[in-house]
């Protein structure tokens, strides 16, 4: 029996950032896949020996050139992208950390297009999927 060519792969553990400064919580304008164009939150791949914290710090700080005090997690959300074929082409497993804002002046770097401070009020779009349902999760921890 013939395995399909995605047999062997799995889904990659991932970290968001969330960031509040004051009652503005930093995003970032997505340069790829998956949600290439899309507003989101700073992360990435989680790396061999790093907690959740320092994942979503390192993510933070490649991305915006902020540093913040990141805190433990607080909720964990499925990325699942498909192809026009209906094909899945991401799977994974995002981890989201509060953080507090430290220091630094919000730029876009690594894979960010853009970045900004935003009013829970007054959000850029497009957003990402779950954006709004995340921080309502982080404003209740």
């Amino acid at each position: 029996m013939a395995l399909s060519p995605q047999h062997n792969l799995k889904p990659k553990v991932g970290v968001i950032a969330i960031v509040w400064q004051q009652d503005k919580v930093l995003l970032v304008k997505r340069k790829f896949a998956p949600h290439a164009g899309h507003w989101g939150f700073p992360g990435g791949k989680l790396e061999w020996g790093e907690t959740m914290a320092q994942g979503a710090a390192r993510e933070l700080l490649e991305e915006t050139a902020i540093t913040a005090d990141m805190q433990t997690p607080f909720a964990c959300f499925d990325v699942l992208e498909h192809n026009n074929n209906n094909q899945l082409t991401h799977h994974y497993v995002m981890v989201a950390v509060n953080g507090d804002y430290i220091s630094g002046e919000a730029q876009a770097a690594d894979d960010a297009e853009a970045v900004g401070w935003f009013s829970t009020a007054n959000l850029p779009s497009p957003l990402c999927p779950d954006l709004v349902n995340i921080i309502e999760s982080a404003r209740a921890h």
